[in-house]
């Protein structure tokens, strides 16, 4: 007998079985059927569990029967994931963690692709098997040296995703959730022939209903030889037939199946989920299974006291089963296939009236509709199912053999005088064959008019909650790079990178990640994760270019976009110190009292204090060495005081210095009375010795910028004698550049001879320098080591001077046009005191000489008489002679002191 039992009584038993779902319907809901439902978007993990059947599109999240990772460093991880019975139509979609991914292109059975995603890139493939029975083993899974140990692994007649993620914290916080929308079934249709074609994709439940009793794996496995084709096929043109679900409108048919079946559940029961779907009945009548839809229709028999046997036994509705208002759930696309809720009546005025005609009291009936996605179907059941719950009046009688044709869902009209009936419409929902040949019809009340699908009230479009999406985030909105320097108690100095995050404007940002790298680095480094947007990076190097990027990162672990800064160099220590601010000077005596402030910068290693004789427009460059190095701290120092302007720069610990040199001047009449003893000019000519140097256009030019020049001055300065005597220098020089000059190019035979100094080639370049050095000589032998001059006092005989000429930066070169050394000798005082000139010449002998013979001298006396008097003779820089005489020029014997001032 198929699919319901193998002994009955009589047919009509089978038939109310089959048809007691629908009229009433149950109170007590389906809560496997709903559990099933709930699982349907989730992923499982078995290797034992159902498989499901998807008639019609889905959404569903499947089965993992397979998970592994595999790769070098486990990067990989490999999943099976059971989806359904085949041989399904498309995959359409794939979800991950509720993200539509994008691809390379479409699915296809058996097909490796790619994604190409905003946000898991490149990072998933996927393999899709349709189910076919001929379906080969995933070469993409193969991949995984346990899934490749067996060449059995075909799945065949089971659609499955093969799937590989690459691991990448951005993108997955753990196993995520993939879901597939899936054209499910490939089924048989019956065409107008009443023949049956090839299984194609179809969500008519009609053919749906088909395929699940005729398919012996996950089916019943009838024979197409115990079904009524005919009914089957003019079933299938009603859930066909076109419908305008609401003004203005697209046609949708009257019916469409798309539900997923628990293969767990009894044939039977999902039989019946089917026809619920479609208002069917199923009646088993002479050897077939007959399918109808309960729809609008036409009376095939007249039941009159003609042909009823007996009285008729009327049975109006109940109470408890009269509703006004039904709450129909379905499945919703629009809402990622969750379930949504209709109800019926739409208009709430309507639903009143019932109510009040009720009593006042609310008669709800809840729906269970799952195989429903469209909203307008689910209303059409909801109107079908409250007029019939309003209108249930119900017939039994006893009819003669005419009602045998007759089968469960034909239209039958009755006319009887004593209920009122004339021709009144009724549905068989019961039937039984007696053995005398009599027939027991049951019947219920129809109206056409209940199946009519009105156009219904379009459903809003209710606007999607704008909640964030939590695996979007947005980037900071900036990144500001420097650096500075960073001094330690122990007088250490680094160079410290600071890292200024702008925050980005996502407020569900929980934390920052900060990462650098050199720029020749292929890999960046984590430096900090956290939520302080000020970050330091230590003892980074000088001149060296970092790279950093910073990202947000929100309390599931989802990154947002990169924001980097490329090429930053580090300038720290490389940067030029500040320049001296208030320096002054305070002249007491013979000495200059210089001071000024401390600059800023953490890497200052000196102060160099320089001296010219310009008392205007004097430069660092054409001004002489005072004092080389003042330590720091220090922020003053003595000096000679001279008649000219005062220089001072900050070096610092590379050596770099101050832009530009401080300067005060000095214009005091007289600083103590110095004497010049010899001056050497060495200019034009520069006839002295060259190394790497030589002479152009009057200047001395370093030729070779890769080395240092030398030149050596043209003679010796010789004092005569070993003399303490105080040494200056005035030294012209000018950087210029070899390379990218005006005058090298088309022009140049026109400006080789200008003397100004205009500045046809731009800003004078800072690399190149020259520096005075001098060695000092007792006896023109030996000499001390050349050392860089500075001016001051020194006591020798000899004096040689050199110039060293540098470039720093080969790109310019130093230019020196002239340059004078001046000796000086400061007026000094030679005394004796209480000396007996005896009664003969005196000579007085200087411990130590003047240079000079032009000294004053001063003589005192001691009881000089009348008369008396002193002569001085053989005046000499190493002494003088003196006799005392008195009136009559007799030598006479004195004591006496003298004075001596000169130089």
């Amino acid at each position: 007998m198929g699919i319901f039992s193998k002994i009955f009584k009589s047919i009509g038993n089978i038939v109310t079985d089959i048809i007691s779902w629908i009229v009433p319907m149950p109170d007590i809901p389906n809560l496997e059927q709903n559990e099933f439902e709930k699982g349907i978007l989730v992923n499982k993990q078995s290797n034992n569990a159902s498989v499901p059947i998807v008639y019609g599109k889905r959404l569903l999240g499947g089965t993992r029967t397979f998970i592994e990772v595999e790769g070098s460093t486990n990067q990989y991880l490999y999943i099976c994931l059971v989806l359904c019975e085949g041989e399904i139509n498309d995959i359409t979609k794939i979800k991950i963690d509720d993200s539509d991914v994008t691809f390379t292109g479409s699915f296809q059975h058996g097909v490796t692709i790619t994604s190409d995603d905003t946000r898991f890139g490149t990072n998933i493939k996927v393999q899709p098997f349709y189910g076919k029975d001929d379906q080969v083993q995933s070469s993409l899974l193969n991949e995984d040296s346990s899934w490749n140990s067996s060449a059995n692994r075909k799945l065949k007649g089971v659609c499955y995703l093969a799937i590989r993620l690459e691991w990448d914290r951005d993108k997955f916080s753990n196993v995520p959730k993939i879901q597939a929308e899936v054209e499910g079934k490939k089924v048989p249709v019956i065409n107008a022939n009443l023949t049956i074609t090839e299984n194609t994709f179809s969500n008519n439940p009609v053919f749906c209903l088909l395929d699940y009793l005729t398919n012996a794996t996950y089916g019943k496995g009838i024979s197409l030889g115990d079904i009524d084709i005919a009914s089957f096929y003019t079933a299938s043109t009603v859930a066909d037939q076109e419908v305008t679900p609401f003004s203005g409108g697209s046609n949708i048919p009257q019916f469409s199946l798309n539900v997923v079946l628990d293969t767990n559940n009894k044939i039977l029961d999902n039989v019946k989920f089917i026809l619920r779907g479609m208002r069917g009945f199923l009646p088993y009548s002479e050897g077939l299974y007959r399918l109808v839809i309960e729809t609008t229709g036409s009376s095939i028999l007249a039941l009159s006291k003609d042909n009823i046997i007996g009285g008729v036994k009327l049975m109006s509705e109940k109470k408890n089963t009269k509703y006004n208002r039904i709450n129909i759930d379905y499945i919703s696309p629009e809402k990622n296939y969750e379930k949504d809720t209709v109800i019926f009546p739409e208009a709430d005025a309507d639903h009143q009236t019932l109510k009040t005609a009720d009593g006042g009291f609310l008669q709800e009936l809840s729906l269970d509709l799952n195989m429903i996605t469209s909203p307008y179907q689910a209303l059409q059941f909801g109107k079908v199912v409250l007029n019939r719950s309003r209108n249930q009046l119900t017939v039994e009688c006893t009819t003669n053999y005419e009602a045998m044709n007759l089968a469960v869902g034909d239209i039958v009209d009755l006319t009887d005088e004593i209920l009122g009936m004339t021709a009144k419409a009724f549905r068989v929902i019961g039937l039984s064959i007696n053995f005398d040949y009599t027939v027991i019809l049951t019947l219920a009340e129809h109206q056409d008019a209940w199946y009519v699908f009105d156009e219904k009230t379009q459903v809003a479009v209710v606007p999607d909650t704008n909640l964030p999406n939590p695996f979007s985030i947005l980037p900071p909105a900036g990144l500001t790079l420097s650096d500075e320097l960073i001094a330690y108690n122990d007088g250490t100095v680094i160079v410290a990178l600071n890292i200024v995050v702008t925050p980005s404007t996502d407020n569900f940002v929980f934390e920052y990640q900060v990462e650098y790298k050199k720029s020749s680095e292929a890999n960046f480094k984590i430096h900090a994760k956290g939520t302080e947007v000020n970050q330091r990076v230590l003892n980074v190097i000088d001149q060296e270019a970092y790279d950093v990027r910073v990202k947000a990162i929100n309390s599931l672990g989802v990154s947002s976009t990169y924001v980097t800064q490329s090429g930053y160099t580090v300038v720290g220590q490389v940067a030029d110190p500040s320049d001296v601010d208030d320096f002054a000077v305070n002249i007491i005596g013979k000495e200059a009292h210089l001071g000024w402030e401390q600059i800023p910068d953490l890497d200052l290693a000196f102060y160099q204090i320089r001296y010219s004789t310009a008392l205007s427009g004097a430069t660092w460059q054409n001004s002489v060495s005072l004092v080389e190095k003042v330590s720091r701290p220090a922020t003053s120092i003595s000096v000679p005081a001279l008649k000219g302007t005062y220089l001072i720069k900050a070096f610092d610990k590379l050596g770099n210095a101050s832009v530009n040199a401080s300067s005060i001047t000095t214009n005091i009449a007289q600083i103590g009375n110095f004497n010049a003893v010899a001056t050497q000019t060495e200019d034009t000519a520069f006839s002295g010795t060259k190394t790497n140097c030589s002479v152009v256009n009057g200047t001395l030019k370093l030729d070779d910028v890769s080395s240092n020049g030398t030149y050596e001055f043209s003679s010796v300065i010789d004092l005569g004698a070993i003399f303490t005597s105080r040494v200056t220098a005035v030294l012209e020089q000018f950087a210029a550049n070899p390379t990218d000059l005006f005058d090298a190019g088309r022009g140049f035979t026109n400006f080789d001879d200008v003397t100004t100094n205009i500045l046809f080639d731009g800003a004078v370049p800072q690399g190149g320098k020259a520096v005075l050095q001098i060695a000092v000589s007792d006896d023109n032998s030996t000499y001390t080591a050349f050392k860089n001059f500075v001016i001051g006092d020194y006591t020798a005989r000899y004096f040689k001077f050199r110039l060293i000429l540098s470039s720093r930066d080969a790109s310019s070169i130093p230019v020196v046009s002239g340059c004078e050394v001046i000796v000086d000798m400061e007026d000094r005082v030679i005394s004796g005191d209480d000396i007996a000139s005896g009664t003969g010449t005196k000579s007085i002998t200087f411990t130590n000489p003047f240079k000079s013979a032009t000294y004053a001298i001063g003589i005192s006396a001691q009881n000089m008489t009348s008369g008396d008097f002193y002569a001085i003779s053989n005046k000499a820089s190493s002494g003088f002679d003196i006799v005392f005489k008195n009136s009559s020029s007799t030598i006479i014997n004195k004591t006496f002191d003298f004075i001596a001032k000169g130089y």
